[in-house]
Formats: structure tokens, sequence, C-alpha cells
């Protein structure tokens, strides 16, 4: 026997099949319910307490709103923990390269050594690496307009054409 669990097409949405006319045969109300119901349920996991005190704030901020998206479960922990930490760290890098630019006059990204070589300071180098992780991270919760094209929201988008079947129901059954 060929290939394994993963061969073949992956499945349809539910709504591609009510688009379709119901190909599957599963009936047009389980179709709806499937398409309308969250694979899991939608719920804020627990704050993690290692997080750092920047990496906590960005937790409280964003939980409230993926939650009124439904884009989190309590499943998504270690994502949402590695996004905020990375945005902490983000943040701890920016702050402490802004205040060697205070103190250097504004040479803080670039570090200079005694032979008069320069490269990019270790503070810009981890601030770019914190960057890189927040952004990787956030990518799983939609937080780039690139990443939210994929996402689905909870929020219902009602009937395209609410009363067509009814009133067609009306016309021929009345």
């Amino acid at each position: 026997m060929a290939g394994n669990a993963n061969s073949g097409r992956p499945p349809l949405p539910a709504t591609v099949h009510q688009l379709r006319g119901d190909p599957s045969k599963k009936g047009m109300a389980a179709l709806q319910a499937a398409a309308q119901a969250p694979a899991v349920p939608v719920q804020a996991p627990p704050k993690p307490d290692f997080l750092s005190p920047e990496g906590a704030q960005e937790w409280d901020r964003v939980t409230e709103a993926l939650l009124a998206l439904g884009w989190v479960s309590e499943l998504d922990m270690m994502a949402l923990a590695s996004y905020c930490e990375a945005v902490g760290d983000w943040v701890r890098f920016r702050r402490k390269i802004a205040d060697l630019n205070a103190e250097m006059e504004g040479d803080g990204d670039v570090q200079t050594f005694k032979t008069g070589a320069q490269q990019i300071s270790i503070w810009r180098q981890l601030a770019n690496d914190a960057e890189r992780r927040a952004n990787q991270a956030g990518a799983l919760f939609g937080f780039s307009p690139v990443a939210r094209r994929a996402m689905k929201a909870l929020v219902p988008q009602g009937e395209l054409f609410p009363n067509v079947p009814r009133d067609a129901a009306d016309q021929y059954f009345s």
C-alpha cells in the first residue's frame, strides 16, 4: 500500500463545501456547524510567572485582542510566551541602545575596537535577534498584515443572501 496518512489532497474546509452546494453529502446543517465551531476552545492561557516585566506587559496587551478575535486557546501558552519574551527583550535592548546613544552622542549602534575596527554593537545584534524572534512568533497570531491575510476571525460575517432561499420557498410552496 503506497502513501501514508498525509498522502493525497488536504480536506476542504466546510465553508468551501457549502459554497459548492454540499458535494460531500454531509448535510448543510453539519457543514454550517463545522464552519462556525472553532477547532479548539477559545480561552486565554494562564500567564506564565517566568515572563519579564516587559513580557508580562505585552501579554496583558495582546491577550484581550486575541480572545476577541478567537485566535488564542489554552494550548498556545508557549507560542504566546515566546512572542511576549521576544518583545520584552527587544524593548530592553532598544532602551539600552538609546542610553548608549545618549552617553556616546549617537554612536550606541556601532562598537569601535582599540584597533579602530568597527562593527554593529552587541546590543544592536541582540535587538535585531529579538525583533526577528518577535516577528516569527507574532506571525502565528496574525501580528503582521501579511500574517493576518491567512487568519480567520470568529466574528460572524452574516449571510450573503439571507432571504433568497426563504423567498424562493415562499414563492413555490405558499
